[in-house]
This record gives C-alpha cells, structure tokens and sequence, in this order.
C-alpha cells in the first residue's frame, strides 16, 4: 500500500521545519558556539550551556571557575588586583567537582591557562563524582566535546531559539550583557537584603541550616573521592598553571550548624586531606577565608547563611595579592582549624547576647 499524500506532506513539512530551525539556531547561536555574538548584545546567563562555548571562542588566559560563590567576582577587579590580563569566569550556579572537572577540561582543550581562581565550595565536594547539580541530563556534554555531529542537539532544539527570544528581545538588566560582572546576581538585590537582623531570623525559622549532613553524600569518603578524581588530575596535568584554591567564607551561622550536626570534624578532615594531596604542587596555594572572623561574623554581609557580598568577592582577591589566609603548612592548616572552631563560639555568643 502506498503512503497517504498527507503522510508525505507531514514528513515533508517536519523536515522543512527542523531545516529551518537548524539554520535559525546556526545563525543567531545564542549560547556562541561557532562564532561571537554579531548583531546582537549576548547575555551572560544559562552558565552550563553558554560557557563551553565560550571557551572555544571567547581569548582568555586566566579562568575563575565555581559554584555561586564565585559569580559575584568582577573580572576588571581580577585585572587590577592579581594583574590578570584576559580573565573570564566559568562559574556555575550549584557547581559539582564533576561539572567543574568537566568546564575545566573543555577550556584547556582551547586554550593556554596562566592561573585558575578555584572556588572550593564544600558542598560541591559531596556526592559521588559524578554528580550533577541537576540531576541526570543536566549538562549538555555535546557542545563540551569538539564533535560537531551530535550539535543536532543544539541547532534542532526550540529551546535554542527560546533562549533567543527570552534573552535577546525581551528587557533584561543591562549589568546581564555586561562581560566584566558577566553571571553575577548581585544586582538582583537590594542593599537592605544584607541584614544581620534577618539572618538571625532565618536562622531560628530553619532550626539550623542543612538537616542533611549524616547522609552518605556528606561523608569524609565521598569528599575526598572528588578530590582526587576531580581536582588532583587537573592541577597534576597543568603545572603550566598557578591553582588559587579558595575555601569560600560561609556565614558563621552555618559553621554552627555544620558544628552542632557533627559535619564539622568531617570538613576539617577534608581539608588536611586537600592540603596533603596538593602540598607537593608548587604551582597551587590554598586560601581559608573561612577562618576570617571580620567577614564571617558580620551577619550583615549576607543574603542568607551561605551567600555574601560582593564586596567580600574584591576583598578575597585582595587577600590573595597579600598571601593572607594562605595554608603554608601543617601547622598553620592546624591554626585555622582551631581559629575556626574558636570564632563559632566566640561569634555565637556574642550574636545571641545582642537578641537578649
């Protein structure tokens, strides 16, 4: 039996579509795959499908690379400070060691890399290595790859040309198309977000901060799993490169919870781990910001227990010109330890005897 004309037109028109969309997305590349943006302003937004295409065709020689603790860093602050002359941030909201591993990958299949500022978000240590932030499906590993067969997934996508319309056409903050704050979320805020007031509250709200330390996902092994299959291969591979590892500085009201839920001893162990494995690379220092009791303390530089302000972002880079907070050795990797345990009784209690 031969097939129905509408069956035909059907198969006709479907293909003519897909055609049609496949050279819609070539042309307008919304997330730069192929080229940099022409006729349009890019937005920087949609991190893990936008970056790897920034990798292959943005010139950068210095990378910042994390979770949403590295977004708010300003690339022109990196030039002035660290002397850095074409820096580019890599960030990823929720970054896992996996995904990072992954970016981290793709940028130096493109490109020679003078320094990589590494934000070392514990929580992006936990898990299995081969967690993604969203689950299964979440990271599109095709525009990572420099295959371009399997880009059909890109051109064919009428997600592709939503994030066009959605990005490109609609209004949108002009600090999104700026390059220099590229992914950051501060402007979102308003200053009177960052109270100590509210965060004290937020606090007793939670009753803590994360009721999920006791999982598996948070035990010493599975940190130190991502260590050495996700961090220790990409310093190891690139002497070429000066690591600066950074324990970003949560609020003090979350080391309290880590502390009282038995999580604590479980980061410390980690970071003399971390120290161990990576003190016989010349080509890395690591900074505790987490010891600094002037940021951690003040409840008024965050937006909640974890996140902080920008400005916290410009003075850990200060930090690192002055090789302040730097674990040099053992000893001083002890010192911080005992620093931070101090600085939650400390801060603490005097937080709860000006509620009283």
């Amino acid at each position: 039996m031969k097939p129905t004309p509408w069956i035909i037109k059907f198969f006709l028109f479907l293909t003519l579509g897909l055609l049609i969309m496949g050279v819609v997305n070539f042309m307008l590349d919304p997330f730069q795959q192929y080229r940099k943006a022409q006729f349009y302003k890019p937005i920087y937004d949609n991190e893990r499908y936008l970056n790897p295409g920034l990798a292959k065709i943005y010139e950068y020689k210095q990378v910042i690379i994390g979770s949403s603790m590295t977004e708010n860093f300003i690339l022109s602050d990196a030039k002035d400070i660290l002397g850095f002359n074409k820096p580019i941030k890599f960030c990823m909201s929720g970054a896992t060691a996996y995904e990072m591993r992954i970016m981290l990958d793709c940028a130096y299949q493109h490109r020679k890399i003078d320094a990589v500022i590494y934000g070392l978000d514990l929580f992006s240590f936990t898990g299995n290595t081969t967690r993604l932030f969203q689950g299964d499906g979440s990271l599109p590993f095709y525009l990572y790859d420099n295959n371009r067969l399997n880009d059909y997934r890109y051109l064919l996508s009428f997600d592709t040309f939503k994030f066009f319309v959605d990005s490109f056409i609609l209004s949108k903050p002009a600090v999104t198309f700026d390059f220099n704050r590229m992914y950051q979320w501060q402007h979102k805020l308003s200053e009177s977000a960052f109270n100590g007031a509210d965060r004290i509250m937020e606090w007793k709200l939670k009753e803590g901060f994360n009721p999920d330390y006791h999982g598996d996902e948070y035990s010493l092994v599975a940190m130190k799993a991502n260590i050495d299959v996700n961090l220790i291969p990409i310093v190891r591979n690139h002497p070429e490169t000066t690591f600066y590892i950074f324990y970003p500085p949560y609020s003090i009201l979350a080391f309290k919870d880590m502390q009282s839920k038995g999580w604590l001893s479980t980061v410390q162990q980690f970071k003399q781990h971390l120290f161990t494995q990576l003190a016989q690379y010349p080509n890395v220092k690591i900074y505790d910001f987490q010891v600094s009791e002037e940021v951690t303390c003040n409840l008024d530089n965050y937006k909640d227990l974890l996140h902080y302000h920008q400005r916290i972002n410009t003075w850990m880079l200060k930090q690192m010109q002055n090789e302040n907070y730097l674990t040099k050795d053992n000893a001083e990797l002890e010192k911080f330890n005992r620093s931070l345990s101090t600085n939650i009784q400390e801060c603490v209690t005097k937080i709860y005897s000006k509620q009283k």
